[in-house]
């Protein structure tokens, strides 16, 4: 009754109030409770309970994968990012966040995300404070990647003793190249300058270029370099940002740092042979399906509007809705699977998200009922879903599903 009045909070994207829990739970299960005692079921054993069901709803997760033609020689696509938010002053002493300007808090938390570009699964799913940052858990989990994994993060997780651990582990990896990373020659020994790179391909009339360098001033580590130069409104963008945020802290932008603005530069131990330097650009492509992720979660979900309460019930909620997100995702990707295999039809997230948190009741259903009836809700929200949740085509923008029809057809 507890775990169920906890997926109802956290199905609402109003402030659900400790009375509207307990009419719930009278109206549910005929459970005649205060709001007072209700309030006292939050507690530490609740908070160990919650997750104790997220860490099962992750066991049991079914694997989808569209299609095995998709990038057979990879065991699983690892793609990982955090999303951080601003809490109420209340759960500092829980959930720390840096504080010191108008964007940050005394308390905030991160969720960290990590899923299988291939079969949709969710490999991993924490809360952690938001003093953690990205490298600190790059670093905490790196015993988590197995061989033949493809590891594909921003820019925050970036170390390059993190990366070597990948290619000893016989892993492969597509990283952007760190900003301050020095990159050398390998045969003339020499630094690359990006001044005479950028010179030499406009003179050339390249867009793109791969190179092998021996990437870090110490560990010299041979990697394949993939240069695509930016737009010239991209490359003005990005100096105008480092120029004010290097002015506002005293800095001077060094003409190497300018240079470098020319470029897209990407780091891989992927073989040519497997992937082509355009292959590796479009599949880091595949990262920013995470932003949308976590974009969904907090427009549709409200993961980071939970109102003001106490910390145990906060988290025990922020959990419930993790918990159903979880669930709704495994929904999704089924019937993402079915049309994309039938009608190579493409199901917007977005869409099916929104639908599915509307749909609480038909959702709960599934997971309450026996099969017959679990099965007569999927196939109600099977035809919600066929009647109007198609992914509207955006110009010049490619999704996963065109990623993933690409490289099928390589394989063909």
């Amino acid at each position: 009754m507890f775990f169920d009045m906890l997926l109802y909070c956290a199905s609402q994207t109003e402030p659900c109030t400790l009375e509207q829990s307990c009419i719930w739970l009278s109206n549910t299960y005929d459970l005649k409770i205060k709001k007072q005692s209700l309030d006292g079921r939050f507690n530490l054993e609740a908070i160990t309970f919650a997750k104790e069901v997220l860490k099962d709803a992750l066991e049991k997760q079914l694997s989808t994968i569209f299609e095995t033609r998709f990038l057979p020689e990879f065991k699983r696509i690892c793609i990982k990012d955090g999303t951080r938010f601003n809490l109420s002053a209340n759960l500092c002493k829980y959930y720390k966040g840096s504080g010191g300007n108008k964007d940050t808090s005394n308390a905030a938390l991160c969720i960290q995300f990590e899923y299988d570009g291939l079969s949709g699964k969710i490999l991993a799913l924490e809360i952690t404070d938001a003093t953690k940052n990205d490298h600190t858990d790059a670093t905490e989990t790196i015993s988590r990647v197995d061989v033949g994994d493809l590891i594909i993060r921003d820019l925050g997780y970036y170390s390059l003793p993190i990366l070597a651990t990948f290619n000893t582990a016989g892993a492969f990896f597509i990283s952007r190249l760190g900003a301050n990373t020095n990159v050398y020659n390998p045969v003339q020994n020499k630094e690359i300058s990006f001044t005479e790179l950028y010179n030499d391909m406009i003179k050339n009339n390249k867009a793109c270029i791969e190179t092998e360098i021996h990437a870090g001033k110490k560990e010299r580590m041979p990697v394949r370099l993939i240069a695509a130069i930016v737009p010239e409104e991209v490359y003005q963008k990005r100096i105008r940002k480092v120029e004010k945020q290097n002015k506002e802290n005293g800095y001077n932008t060094s003409d190497d740092y300018k240079a470098r603005c020319r470029f897209n530069l990407f780091i891989t131990n992927i073989k040519t042979e497997i992937l082509s330097a355009n292959d590796v650009l479009m599949l880091y492509k595949l990262r920013w399906q995470i932003e949308l992720m976590f974009k969904n979660w907090k427009s549709i979900f409200k993961i980071d509007e939970i109102q003001k309460m106490k910390y145990e019930r906060f988290t025990c909620i922020l959990v419930a809705k993790l918990i159903l997100i979880v669930v709704n995702l495994q929904i999704i990707w089924k019937m993402k699977r079915f049309y994309y295999a039938k009608d190579k039809k493409i199901l917007s997230m977005f869409k099916c998200f929104k639908t599915l948190l509307k749909e609480f009741g038909t959702v709960y259903g599934i997971l309450k009922n026996k099969r017959d009836e679990s099965v007569k809700c999927l196939q109600k929200i099977k035809e919600i879903f066929s009647a109007n949740h198609w992914k509207e085509k955006r110009k010049n923008r490619m999704n996963y599903e065109d990623i993933l029809d690409l490289f099928i057809c390589k394989s063909i």
